[in-house]
């Protein structure tokens, strides 16, 4: 393995974790699955090339739900949420929930303390949860910046909710 393919199989190793906490109308967590996720390519470029001003910055990203039973590979885009991955749209907010994150010193963004929120208003199966930078339900367009896949479909059903927490982590490479 080459030092730039050794490198980006590193970053998109530590990379974001996903947590999906399914809750009744009383706010009990009756499911929660924790996943690492997957960097995209573009998604990869965007966090290298940012911090030093070789792209533009983004200021929102946003939360979604899939639908299909669809595999993310290095090359997914914005463009394969509404068809490849069938994005879950069937829920009461008007857009894509943003990811409310913060900067926990040192080395992470998270919105632990403000997920996203998803309310059904049809019943689902969900496969996997991503961050996109456009708040359009159902859109493809937009950076897609995490995508991540659970381990077993998750019931969503009318009536409870799906709360969504992803944590970006920075780690120094002298603790690889």
């Amino acid at each position: 393995m080459n030092t730039q393919h050794k490198i980006q199989h590193e970053l998109k190793s530590i990379g974001f974790i996903h947590d999906l906490e399914i809750v009744d109308a009383k706010g009990r967590v009756i499911h929660r699955e924790r996943v690492c996720n997957l960097i995209p390519q573009d998604g990869l470029a965007f966090l290298i090339q940012s911090p030093f001003g070789d792209t533009a910055p983004i200021t929102n990203f946003y939360c979604g739900l899939f639908t299909n039973n669809y595999v993310p590979t290095d090359a997914t885009g914005a463009a394969d949420i509404p068809v490849n991955m069938g994005e879950f749209v069937q829920y009461s907010e008007t857009t894509r929930p943003i990811w409310e994150n913060v900067f926990v010193p040192y080395g992470q963004y998270t919105n632990e303390n403000d997920p996203a929120v998803f309310t059904p208003e049809a019943d689902a199966s969900v496969y996997g949860s991503f961050l996109v930078s456009s708040a359009t339900k159902g859109g493809n367009s937009g950076l897609l910046l995490s995508v991540a896949r659970f381990s077993t479909v998750k019931a969503l059903s009318t009536g409870n909710a799906a709360r969504l927490r992803a944590s970006l982590t920075y780690i120094p490479t002298d603790v690889l």
